[in-house]
C-alpha cells in the first residue's frame, strides 16, 4: 500500500516555568492535546523506595476528569520506557525525581492514546529540562496515523499529529496508529526510544512511519528550544525584579 496523502503536522506550543511550589514545569500543546507536567527533585525519598547508587523515579499521570484507570497506567509504563535511559540517575543516588503528569485535554477519541503519550512525553522532557534533572539528549515524540481514504480504498492517507476533530471524521477508517519517540542530540536523531503501534500495517509503512516522524522530531526540538529560551528569559526578569 502506498501513500497517497501526507496532511502536515498541528504547529506545537510549548511553555515552561510557569507552575510554583515545584522544581520543573511544562506544557505541551498539539492538536488538540494539551499536556502539564510538574518535576519535583532531587528531593528526600522514602526509606523503602531508597535507592543507594541511583535516583528513584515516580511518575504519576493524572486523568483530565474522573479517576485514574488502565490508560494513566498504561502511560505511566510508557514514559518510563522512554525517560529510563535518558535521565541521568546515578548523579544523585538515594533521592527521588518526581514526576507529575496532568492531562488537561487528552486529543484523542476513546480507542486511542496516542497523541495523550506523544504530548505527555515532550511535555515530560521540558519539565526536565526546566527543573534542571541532568539529561543525556534530547526526547522527541509524535503520533502518525495511516487511514483509508474513500475515494481509493486501496491507498493510504496519512494524519500526523491530528486534532480530536479528525481523528473523530477517519475513525472508522483508520488503519493503523503509531506513536513514535527519538532520542536526538545536537538537533539530529540518534536513536530509537519508543515505538508504539496499533493496527494493520505493512513493513513498508513502518519505515516510512520512521522517517516521518524523525523529521517531525527535529522540527519539534527547534519548537522546544524556542520554549526553553523563553522561560529562561522569564526568570531572568523576575530575578532583575
Amino acid at each position: 500500500m502506498t501513500v497517497q496523502d501526507i496532511v502536515r503536522p498541528s504547529a506545537a506550543s510549548a511553555k515552561t516555568s510557569f507552575l510554583y511550589r515545584v522544581d520543573g514545569s511544562a506544557s505541551w500543546t498539539v492538536g488538540t492535546a494539551n499536556v502539564i507536567v510538574s518535576v519535583s527533585g532531587p528531593i528526600e525519598v522514602n526509606k523503602r523506595e531508597e535507592l543507594p547508587d541511583v535516583a528513584t523515579v515516580e511518575i504519576v499521570v493524572r486523568p483530565g476528569t474522573g479517576v485514574t484507570s488502565t490508560r494513566e497506567q498504561f502511560l505511566q509504563d510508557r514514559i518510563r520506557k522512554v525517560f529510563a535511559p535518558v535521565i541521568v540517575l546515578d548523579l544523585h543516588p538515594r533521592t527521588l525525581i518526581q514526576i507529575v503528569v496532568q492531562i488537561v485535554q487528552s486529543g484523542d477519541t476513546k480507542m486511542l492514546n496516542t497523541m495523550t503519550l506523544s504530548a505527555s512525553i515532550n511535555a515530560t522532557y521540558m519539565a526536565l529540562l526546566d527543573a534542571g534533572v541532568p539529561v543525556r539528549s534530547t526526547v522527541s515524540a509524535t503520533s502518525i496515523i495511516y487511514y483509508k481514504t474513500q475515494a481509493q480504498t486501496s491507498k493510504a492517507a496519512v494524519l500526523i499529529d491530528p486534532t480530536r476533530t479528525e481523528l473523530e471524521r477517519i475513525e472508522k477508517d483508520i488503519l493503523s496508529v503509531h506513536t513514535v519517540a527519538y532520542e536526538l542530540k545536537g538537533g539530529k536523531i540518534e536513536r530509537l526510544l519508543l515505538t508504539e503501534s496499533v493496527g494493520s500495517f505493512t513493513e513498508d509503512q513502518v519505515f516510512e512511519c520512521y522517517d516521518s516522524a524523525a523529521k517531525i522530531c527535529e522540527s519539534t526540538n527547534e519548537t522546544m528550544r524556542e520554549a526553553v529560551i523563553n522561560g529562561v528569559q522569564r526568570k531572568s526578569r523576575w530575578r532583575e525584579t
